[in-house]
């Protein structure tokens, strides 16, 4: 990723084992599909994939989709690296059916760029420091596919302060469309996750 005074203007994300096909509901391609995708994005210009054995760029974009019952989310592959619990909670509360793709790395968010699912969630055990570098490229590659990368207040991730992001929460990532019933599930869960672990 390259910044300008804090800000995201240019990433690059290059996914050896990823897909060209979309990943879906699935927890991976078909066998039959390329590997091998390299997604790109400047800012006011629109986010781009194509495969790492050099084809055409083709212009991406996230899904249309506006009923949470349809949506499909990512997650962190290893469950050290994500509260499960909370992603399954919102996940509830939004009526989402779908069960979640788990993959790793910024993979999630050039899955997201093109259309692969709906929403990515990411909430890290608590101590835990998001690094910039683990975001910065995918929240431009998402943003400029029409997306939307927030804190879980609906904040932008600041990118100005350093190496690490100053989170309390998480990342959530998904279309227009979707933020506002995303965010109030989001809230709605974590104030019961706080509820639940303060003594009465």
């Amino acid at each position: 990723a390259l910044l300008d005074e804090g800000k995201v203007v240019l990433g690059v994300l290059a996914c050896p084992n990823l897909s060209l096909g979309s990943i879906g509901n699935l927890n991976g391609g078909s066998s039959g599909d390329q590997v091998g995708a390299l997604f790109s994005a400047t800012i006011g210009c629109g986010a781009e994939v194509e495969s790492l054995q050099g084809s055409p760029a083709q212009k991406i974009s996230v899904c249309s989709i506006d009923n949470p019952v349809e949506a499909s989310f990512f997650e962190s592959y290893e469950g050290a690296h994500s509260l499960r619990d909370l992603t399954g909670s919102i996940a509830e509360k939004l009526g989402v059916q779908a069960p979640p793709v788990r993959i790793d790395s910024q993979a999630k968010y050039g899955a997201l760029a093109r259309g692969d699912g709906a929403i990515y969630l990411r909430f890290p055990h608590k101590g835990y420091r998001e690094k910039i570098w683990d975001h910065a490229a995918g929240s431009i590659v998402v943003t400029e596919a029409g997306g939307l990368v927030t804190d879980a207040s609906g904040n932008d991730l600041d990118f100005s302060k350093g190496r690490f992001l100053d989170l309390d929460t998480g990342i959530i990532a998904t279309n227009k469309q979707l933020m506002p019933s995303l965010l109030k599930a989001v809230q709605d869960a974590i104030k019961e996750q706080n509820q639940a672990a303060s003594p009465l």
